[in-house]
């Protein structure tokens, strides 16, 4: 009889007790997660201006994919790496340099 009113007791002070830790590990996983957003954010920031891809880049939140201006500057998403957007760059230039005179070509238009 004391053992079952002693374990009674020992589990009811556990589940009220367990309930605060639980939240408290949320909360910090939580505030981690929006730490290292944030952090991730400045840094994308601050790296914006550094590559040279040939071309000067701008990391834009709304664009979709590459976007080229005359051949002069590219506007890429904001969350591509420095991978994509050397590749993208890259491949314009390749399909540019092969179509120069291809129909909808800005440098050479149909007369």
């Amino acid at each position: 009889m004391f053992l079952a009113a002693a374990s009674s007791q020992h589990s009811h002070a556990a589940q009220t007790g367990g309930g605060l830790g639980t939240e408290l590990v949320y909360l910090v996983a939580i505030a981690a997660l929006v730490l290292w957003v944030v952090l991730y954010l400045i840094y994308r920031v601050v790296m914006t201006g550094r590559k040279d891809f040939g071309m000067p880049v701008r990391r834009r939140l709304l664009a979709i994919h590459l976007r080229v201006d005359r051949d002069q500057s590219a506007d890429v998403p904001f969350w591509w790496t420095d991978l994509q957007i050397q590749r993208a760059v890259r491949a314009h230039w390749r399909q540019t340099l092969r179509s120069p005179f291809a129909p909808g070509s800005e440098a050479h238009p149909a007369s």
